[in-house]
């Protein structure tokens, strides 16, 4: 199969997958959401955010460097990712159980400190995950680490429903973590074609811990600037509060992960196969950069302006008043698309300053938030903190692509001036929209918004169009059985 052929089923299948997986954790939010107390919902945050916050070995990125590395293929460099990824958990479960206790009364819930411990398995299963579904992604084949994502989400989502009306509290939610974990990590070794085994090649380990530590130190600062504020919003609010942002949060971040995970695996290994060409590397990263930026409105842009109506027919009346909240973190993530291509770019070439030093001006939402806070501001305050931090970062994102690997700022300008201006209109539109619309006026809305996002994009990037164009094309003719173009 020709390469071309093998990233449009790629393509395919990833997407296929993520939507999957994302549709199933839709679902079972849904269902939580309607069965369990605002409370609850709020420590189902509370929980999340924790295992953000003290999870290392996944930060390290090793399946991203099995994809990336020219060694990623050999046995010894997979067997020496092995060892450092079982560290990695063994200290992220160290980490939670020994901050189980203060995490509780962080809280004001003291009783649920065995709830935080409990979930020490959940890194520990991530640690001991086999790699060879990462190793499989540098050949495009992306079907093994699509069951390992969409398997334990579906079986967990069939057991939402049961074990919600069993338990009616938030330990629903510590077993549904724990089964998860524990099912990804036993599948990632039934799909695996390799004997598990560790290494300890000192050069190996160098060269991951080299790789690796800018992307701790990005994750920890992505903690900082994706889910602090929500962090503050429970400890200084309250987990009814917390139930409504954070619930917008993850509505609003969706089409996020969906794309985002999707992108990852495929820019990547295009931007990394021509890291030594810059004329084609500029090329590429262009049209990536476009393309996240439409993917970016188009995704988010019916949430923003449906968000109030949205959140109130699916969640019940219980969330009404959540809309503002989707509005606002919807506008942000819209915004962090534009970060997407550049960071990949500079990841290409080995280089994931760009992504901690972005995420670092992201951050600045905490403490704008603590001032908000000081000055007894309001948790929508807080939100639009979030905004004006991602705009920070995407510049900061930019212009350091253009100083470290010499992309010059036209071959971003285009992309960040459509999804800002589109981006603006929706949240216009959404602050109109918020409480005195009706579900079919809102949709009528955001129906015609995105129809003129979609115009716009595409008039102003032919490259994009011209893909999509080709894609479609392509996928046709696979379907008729067709050899696809080159």
């Amino acid at each position: 199969m020709s390469e071309s052929n093998k990233l449009l089923r790629g393509t395919v299948v990833l997407t296929i997958g993520r939507v999957t997986g994302y549709g199933l954790s839709f679902v079972r939010n849904l269902i939580l959401a309607r069965l369990l107390s605002k409370v609850d919902y709020g420590l189902a945050a509370v929980f999340g955010m924790a295992m953000t916050l003290l999870e290392v070995s996944g930060r390290m990125g090793f399946g991203m460097q099995i994809i990336q590395s020219k060694a990623g293929g050999d046995g010894n460099f997979q067997a020496s990712a092995h060892a450092l990824q079982f560290f990695g958990g063994l200290c992220s479960a160290c980490l939670i159980a020994g901050l189980s206790v203060p995490m509780a009364r962080l809280f004001g819930v003291p009783s649920t400190s065995w709830a935080f411990a409990a979930l020490a398995v959940v890194p520990l299963c991530q640690g001991l995950g086999h790699l060879d579904v990462s190793r499989f992604q540098r050949q495009f084949e992306y079907l093994p680490i699509v069951l390992v994502e969409v398997v334990p989400q579906f079986l967990i989502t069939v057991a939402a429903w049961p074990l919600a009306i069993w338990f009616k509290d938030y330990r629903v939610i510590v077993w549904l973590m724990i089964g998860k974990a524990v099912t990804g990590a036993v599948l990632t070794f039934i799909l695996a074609t390799r004997p598990y085994r560790w290494a300890w090649e000192r050069e190996h380990w160098r060269g991951m811990l080299s790789f690796g530590w800018p992307l701790l130190l990005t994750g920890l600062v992505m903690f900082g600037s994706q889910q602090a504020d929500q962090l503050l919003v429970g400890a200084v609010f309250s987990l009814n509060t917390l139930a409504s942002y954070s619930l917008a949060f993850s509505l609003v971040s969706i089409p996020w992960f969906i794309f985002g995970s999707v992108a990852d695996s495929l820019m990547l290994p295009l931007l990394a196969r021509v890291q030594d060409d810059a004329e084609h590397l500029h090329r590429q990263y262009r049209v990536c950069a476009q393309t996240a930026a439409v993917a970016g409105v188009i995704f988010t842009l019916p949430l923003i302006v449906l968000g109030e109506q949205l959140t109130t027919l699916l969640y019940g009346t219980k969330y009404q008043g959540t809309g503002v909240f989707v509005a606002l973190l919807g506008a942000a993530a819209a915004l962090r698309f534009l970060r997407l291509a550049p960071t990949i770019a500079a990841m290409a070439r080995a280089d994931n300053i760009n992504q901690l030093y972005s995420n670092l001006w992201r951050a600045a939402n905490l403490p704008l938030a603590l001032g908000v806070v000081a000055l007894g501001g309001t948790p929508v305050q807080i939100a639009g903190c979030g905004l004006v931090a991602e705009v920070l970062a995407v510049l900061v994102s930019v212009r350091l692509l253009r100083r470290r690997q010499g992309v010059p700022l036209r071959e971003s300008s285009s992309a960040c001036i459509y999804a800002v201006t589109m981006v603006s209109i929706a949240t216009a539109v959404a602050v109109l929209a918020r409480t005195s619309w009706s579900v079919w006026l809102a949709t009528a809305v955001a129906a015609g918004t995105l129809a003129i996002a979609l115009g716009a994009a595409w008039s102003i990037f032919p490259d994009v169009a011209r893909l999509a164009s080709d894609t479609m094309r392509r996928g046709s003719s696979l379907t008729a059985g067709q050899p696809a173009p080159t």
